[in-house]
């Protein structure tokens, strides 16, 4: 049974803004076709390379796409694995057996259909796989129509630079080496870099919190950082709780985590300040995947930084201005 992961999405605190982790589906149903995938607000410098504006939906990097005759707002998700499509716009045909699984149980009805070939714009990617799930409940939460997600699989053969700043994404395809393929004007240096391992989509890394060596995942689909409640007492001396909130994933079940902050990380050069994070449990994932991280660092982590992320290379590089 094939395993799908959408990270960062799908569990909702009910506390006000705080979306954060997760779902994982398991499918096995054919679907839905798409034909191409346009940005419009996007701009192509060379034929590997397209720059793409995009706006927070709280802290979730959006873009402006078409699918066929369909336009509206995506998530732009490095935790999420494929191209992810609402039901509510898009016609999936009958709903053949599968089931969703999120960390508040079995959550939703998963389709999946081979697509030939992806556009954007000039660029374009093979042998993609589209997943169609209902997204209604993420629409109500966050008060905006969302026509789907843009996970790994779209990505994966480029590098990618996201400028939290500039609020500005650049795919730039990669050759086989992982470099990339057009020469460009270097805008940035680079001023600190993490050495990743891809545990299938997922970018996971090396950190400190007190002495203490932990795995992370990094994910821009994450508003709040997670932290698995085991960590031992040594890293929650580091974690200053605020308060108990619920979270609900797409099914109704709820659960109760611990909000806190989360002080004295170090990954590579990085010491962000304390940063709010949930203290919850990351079993189900661990076990789906066969990984043993212990957090996921999101937008928390990354907001205000420019980052640089090579999955060939797996390298993730932060960057600064490049100063004449």
């Amino acid at each position: 049974m094939f395993l799908v992961r959408i990270i960062g999405l799908f569990l909702l605190l009910t506390a006000r803004n705080s979306p954060c982790l997760a779902l994982i589906s398991r499918d096995k149903a054919p679907q839905f076709t798409v034909t191409s995938l346009v940005l419009p607000g996007a701009v192509i410098s060379d034929i590997n390379t397209i720059h793409i504006p995009f706006f927070l939906t709280g802290r979730l990097i959006t873009v402006e796409g078409r699918i066929g005759h369909v336009v509206g707002n995506f998530f732009f998700d490095t935790g999420a694995e494929r191209l992810i499509l609402n039901r509510s716009y898009f016609e999936s045909g009958k709903a053949l057996s599968s089931t969703a699984l999120g960390s508040s149980g079995i959550v939703d009805l998963v389709q999946k259909q081979p697509i030939d070939t992806l556009y954007l714009d000039r660029l374009f990617m093979l042998n993609l796989n589209a997943h169609v799930i209902d997204l209604a409940h993420i629409e109500a939460k966050k008060n905006i129509q969302i026509r789907g997600i843009i996970g790994y699989d779209v990505f994966k053969d480029f590098e990618i630079l996201i400028d939290y700043r500039s609020r500005i994404i650049t795919l730039s395809r990669l050759d086989n080496s992982g470099r990339p393929i057009e020469a460009r004007q270097i805008w940035e240096l680079k001023s600190d870099s993490i050495h990743f391992f891809l545990r299938h989509h997922m970018i996971t890394f090396a950190g400190d919190i007190g002495g203490k060596k932990l795995i992370f995942m990094l994910d821009t689909g994450a508003e709040l950082n997670l932290l698995d409640r085991l960590v031992g007492k040594r890293v929650l001396r580091h974690f200053e709780i605020l308060k108990r909130v619920k979270m609900s994933g797409v099914g109704k079940k709820e659960v109760e985590v611990l909000a806190g902050l989360l002080k004295d990380l170090k990954c590579a050069d990085q010491e962000p300040e304390a940063m709010h994070t949930l203290l919850t449990n990351l079993d189900e994932m661990n076990q789906a995947f066969g990984t043993q991280i212990q957090g996921v660092l999101g937008y928390e982590f990354l907001q205000n930084k420019r980052i640089l992320i090579n999955y060939k290379k797996e390298q993730l590089y932060f960057l600064i201005p490049n100063q004449p």
